[in-house]
């Protein structure tokens, strides 16, 4: 991970983020204590913030940015189960002396706010009992979030999962404008390829589920979204049939592929 402190002006007072953070939510006391040991860093895409397995030292926050979550199968081989974003606590594992359980992986540019633990292993039983508390809170949210991932393979189709999965971005992001990983991320979570992404998409259009504003980002239409994630309005079976029927006429090839 790139290593950019931040400046000293910034606080967890200035940050957006701040009722949605644990470290936000803090004590200013208990925070005012940890000030030198708290670093916000940059990280790049493709960037491995959290491997499996190793030995973890601090905690981190996500500030900004979309995360993949993987987890070693008994190939092993790390699949993924999830994604992560705004205010997601990495490191709980630490505190217990036990290695990572689970890989991160940014599919987006941006930032954390890293704690070391060794102030927190050395504070007072009260500050340590307030941030296990507001961690505690982030890990059964995040357990929840993790859950809700696995709930998307049950939808029948791809159409379908795709929908329930641009719904979470929409939760992580914290936006109906959600920005999109790359058609390979989406088909490695999805267990599809890249191609059934990209017609998925398309048809989301067609449904008036997704308003695609540039390469990166759609604008999400959550009762569209909802529909299909539940079997309504055509399933993805009849959405795949009407775009083969499409493609017998050439007028209607230009739109679905203005789509992509």
């Amino acid at each position: 991970m790139t290593d950019h402190p931040s400046s000293g002006g910034h606080t967890c007072n200035d940050c957006a983020c701040q009722q949605q953070c644990l470290l936000g939510r803090l004590d200013p006391q208990t925070r005012a204590g940890w000030r030198g040991h708290l670093t916000e860093r940059h990280f790049r895409k493709g960037e491995m913030l959290q491997r499996q397995g190793e030995s973890i030292h601090s905690v981190q926050v996500v500030k900004i940015g979309t995360l993949l979550v993987q987890r070693r199968g008994d190939d092993g081989v790390e699949h993924p189960v999830g994604m992560a974003g705004c205010c997601e606590a990495l490191g709980a594992p630490a505190l217990l002396q036990q290695p990572a359980d689970l890989s991160y992986v940014a599919v987006t540019p941006g930032r954390v706010c890293q704690l070391d633990l060794a102030p927190l292993l050395g504070a007072g039983r009260q500050f340590q009992g307030e941030f296990l508390l507001e961690l505690a809170r982030e890990q059964l949210n995040a357990n929840a979030r993790l859950a809700d991932w696995g709930r998307i393979a049950r939808i029948r189709g791809v159409v379908g999962q795709l929908a329930g999965a641009l719904l979470q971005l929409a939760e992580l992001q914290r936006s109906t404008l959600v920005r999109l990983p790359s058609h390979t991320v989406l088909a490695a979570l999805l267990a599809t390829t890249r191609e059934s992404v990209a017609r998925a998409l398309a048809l989301l259009a067609q449904e008036q589920g997704v308003l695609r504003r540039d390469r990166w980002h759609c604008e999400i239409q959550r009762a569209p979204l909802l529909a299909l994630t539940r079997g309504g309005r055509r399933s993805a079976a009849n959405l795949y049939q009407a775009r083969a029927a499409a493609r017998t006429t050439p007028a209607a090839q230009a739109p679905v592929h203005a789509a992509l």
